[in-house]
């Protein structure tokens, strides 16, 4: 079962007496695959967990906006759907994992320059890994 597959089903167990909130947010979700999908054709699982991954980094900058300005209503319902998103995702490679990527990366590699070795370790993790912290890891490797 695809994404939008779940989705829809899961919209429909909440439109048969569940939470509004969350059905509107699954029904968001689905207005972005369905955009997506049209844009781009038949969706592959890597795309789909790609946009689900904008999805909930556009809901972790959504929510300090909300924090900072104090707005504690909204700062719990972006919580419910981080939390929503984190379940979808699977689970991110460890640190640990990510650096010993990294140095295999580093010590294959012809061109050891930043963007060379975060280019490489970006396409051998496959998207398993949050980008920033990728970056972090290959900062301190190349120390």
């Amino acid at each position: 079962m695809n994404k939008l597959e779940w989705l829809n089903s899961e919209i429909l167990k909440e439109y048969k007496g569940g939470d509004q909130d969350r059905r509107v947010f699954l029904q968001t979700l689905k207005a972005a695959l369905q955009m997506k999908e049209k844009e781009k054709g038949q969706l592959s699982e890597s795309d789909e967990m790609q946009l689900l991954k904008n999805e909930l980094k556009q809901r972790q900058q959504a929510r300090e906006e909300y924090a900072g300005g104090g707005r504690e209503d909204l700062v719990a319902k972006i919580d419910k759907e981080i939390t929503e998103l984190k379940g979808m995702l699977p689970e991110e490679m460890s640190e640990e994992k990510i650096e010993e990527t990294v140095r295999k990366v580093y010590e294959s590699a012809e061109d050891k320059s930043f963007g060379s070795i975060m280019k490489l370790t970006m396409a051998e993790l496959q998207g398993q890994a949050d980008g920033a912290l990728v970056s972090q890891v290959v900062k301190r490797v190349l120390g």
